[in-house]
């Protein structure tokens, strides 16, 4: 069944959760599970360039029917308004659109010290509700940027046990081609990494994805290795950039149904290896709509 014939879940936990960090305001959604059973370890969402819209929300909600707590996190702010985050269904607005994001995108992933503190605040605001189990490192997922964003958690020590990239980038701040969406792009600004080590990092790519080429491949295996970090990368055959976001986000949209099924498997994978005293719940579709083995 699709999400949208997933069986009613009246007793799941929302909350939403705002907050002004550095002059400008965030709002992200959270859903638990039933607060009958108890705390659950909390796994943030991240977006793609276009921001937090109701794929991510989605996203949440199926990790919270697993058994988690999902939280789709905003890295914009009044950046970018929430009502200006969806592919607009006209072609001539999209060039007007992709420059909007990439100039919202490219403010935060080229200032590393900001980028890393704005991740720590949502993650101790996501520790604090009262649905999450504090005394267990979350973990972070990431699609596209939201992948950038999961890597330079790592890159900036924040305290999670695992993160999955979905059709991220490998080095923040960069672009194969970064003359393409017509956006200035500043210096960046560097600061000194402190990498967790105990953070398990899981890299579901796509084999067809030209924004991670081998050099980049490369630079993160050997990044990765002299920092000590764990990682796996998993290269999916014959598939696009954007492989698990669903076709209904417009032109972002490229899903690729076995790899998203695979990748999805692989994460559900870290999580049993990193949370194993949470069970996890038969949850026959993804976020995506994607149908997943139960």
């Amino acid at each position: 069944m699709p999400i949208s014939e997933w069986p009613p879940a009246p007793d799941l936990q929302r909350a939403d959760i705002s907050f002004s960090f550095r002059d400008n305001d965030y709002l992200g959604h959270l859903v638990a599970p039933p607060e009958s059973v108890g705390p659950r370890p909390l796994v943030l969402v991240i977006h793609n360039f276009q921001g937090l819209k109701f794929f991510d929300v989605d996203v949440a909600e199926y990790l919270a029917r697993v058994g988690y707590v999902g939280f789709a996190i905003d890295l914009y702010g009044d950046t970018l308004p929430p009502e200006e985050r969806m592919f607009p269904s006209d072609e001539s607005d999209a060039a007007s659109f992709m420059v909007r994001t990439f100039e919202a995108m490219v403010a935060l992933d080229h200032d590393y010290e900001r980028f890393r503190a704005l991740l720590q605040e949502w993650l101790d605001q996501g520790l604090a509700h009262p649905s999450v189990d504090s005394s267990t490192p979350g973990a972070a997922i990431g699609y596209c940027f939201g992948g950038c964003a999961v890597l330079e958690a790592v890159r900036g020590g924040l305290n999670l046990g695992g993160v999955v990239s979905f059709h991220g980038l490998l080095q923040t701040g960069e672009d194969p081609n970064p003359a393409r969406r017509g956006v200035e792009r500043p210096p960046i600004k560097d600061c000194t990494n402190h990498y967790n080590t105990n953070t398990t990092i899981v890299i579901e790519n796509g084999a067809k994805d030209q924004l991670v080429p081998r050099e980049s491949r490369k630079r993160f295996f050997d990044e990765m290795d002299a920092a000590d970090v764990d990682w796996c990368f998993n290269d999916h055959a014959k598939t696009p950039h954007g492989f698990a976001l669903p076709a209904t986000l417009g032109g972002p949209g490229k899903i690729h149904e076995a790899a998203d099924r695979r990748s999805t498997m692989n994460m559900l994978s870290l999580f049993r290896e990193i949370f194993p005293d949470v069970p996890q719940n038969p949850v026959t579709h993804n976020g995506a709509g994607t149908s997943i083995p139960v």
